[in-house]
């Protein structure tokens, strides 16, 4: 039947671009912004009631990845710079893999 349980996830979405790496060559943190082209809003689209019953059995299928869909437009790096700012203290603080040295 038709799902009754229809929820999205907002997320962000990143095109990438700009100079390019040898294949298999990891981007590192310090250049992953140089390969930004632009952010859009993406939604990721999920049928829970049909997710719990192929679950058991499988795991998540069709249910979870059956539509994803994205904003008309792409938000260059550009435009979101007057708004950059620093993150705040996180509270426990993060693991030293995660941390920025920046920040």
């Amino acid at each position: 039947g038709a799902c009754r349980l229809l929820d999205f996830e907002l997320e962000i979405g990143v095109f990438l671009g700009g100079p390019s790496n040898k294949l298999g060559e990891p981007i590192g943190i310090k250049t992953a912004p140089d390969h930004v082209f632009g952010y859009v809003l993406l939604n990721d689209w999920s049928a829970r009631d049909i997710q719990a019953f192929e679950y058991r059995p499988l795991g998540p299928f069709g249910s979870k990845s059956f539509n994803t869909s994205i904003s008309p437009w792409i938000v260059v790096p550009e435009a979101l710079e007057p708004f950059k700012c620093n993150a705040e203290k996180q509270d426990p603080e993060v693991l030293q893999y995660l941390k920025e040295a920046e920040h």
